[in-house]
């Protein structure tokens, strides 16, 4: 139940909905973090939600959407049929062709920083803290010019 609050907490409505947008769509408007595991009982899985969740209000400032890459219970890692599990935010093919653009293997555990401009930022096998999502996304060249109109509107 946790991990659907830090969801629901952290992905925008917009994204719950069935046809939820695409990597593609979400260029220029937000930053993405990709998050893919073999299943959501993952440790390192639950770990990487449970921060977000502490952090919830911070990644939105920074416009980030969060995106779970999770193989579905019961299906074989090696399988060609993938889904995200709380909520639905990519179809199977799109979970498929996250894997093959980033190099991630079904069962794998990695997350993946993509900026605004759609560009790789950051990756780490192991949960990213929330202090170096945020230095990460804050020396960005479009959140620095992000932070400066904030300040003088």
């Amino acid at each position: 139940m946790r991990l659907l609050l830090a969801l629901l907490a952290i992905v925008p409505l917009r994204a719950l909905a069935q046809d939820a947008p695409s990597l593609a769509s979400l260029k220029d408007k937000n930053r993405v973090l990709l998050v893919f595991a073999s299943s959501d009982r993952n440790p390192e899985f639950k770990q990487q939600f449970d921060m977000l969740f502490r952090y919830a209000a911070q990644m939105q400032q920074r416009d980030l959407v969060v995106i779970p890459v999770v193989v579905s219970a019961g299906i074989d890692p090696g399988a060609n049929t993938l889904r995200v599990q709380h909520p639905p935010v990519a179809s199977d093919t799109d979970q498929i062709d996250l894997r093959h653009r980033f190099h991630v293997a079904p069962g794998q555990f990695e997350v993946i920083l993509v900026g605004k401009d759609g560009g790789e930022k950051l990756r780490q096998n192991t949960p990213i803290s929330a202090q170096k999502l945020q230095a990460t996304i804050d020396a960005m060249p479009m959140r620095q010019q992000e932070m400066r109109e904030r300040q003088n509107p």
